[in-house]
């Protein structure tokens, strides 16, 4: 039974056309993820990076998920890549 719940949907900032910000997650067992939509077309989730059930970054704050999101559509580095150097 899949128990995802959009969170948080946001336009990305500065951008044109039907680029939007996804947050979702399950509320209950504490974990989030993000997406970048481009129209129907998925250009990053961050919910498919990884293998097994390694997958995803299991974000504990859906606000953390969208501040991250957010700093990568704006052109910033991307702070979970960061944090696996």
């Amino acid at each position: 039974m899949d128990t995802t719940t959009l969170i948080h949907r946001v336009a990305v900032p500065y951008s044109m056309g039907d680029r939007m910000i996804e947050v979702y997650g399950d509320p209950e067992m504490g974990w989030y993820e993000w997406r970048v939509l481009d129209g129907q077309r998925t250009e990053k989730d961050t919910g498919t990076e990884g293998i097994g059930k390694s997958r995803g970054r299991m974000y504990g704050s859906p606000e953390i998920a969208l501040r991250d999101a957010l700093m990568v559509t704006s052109g910033m580095d991307d702070p979970g890549l960061l944090r696996e150097r």
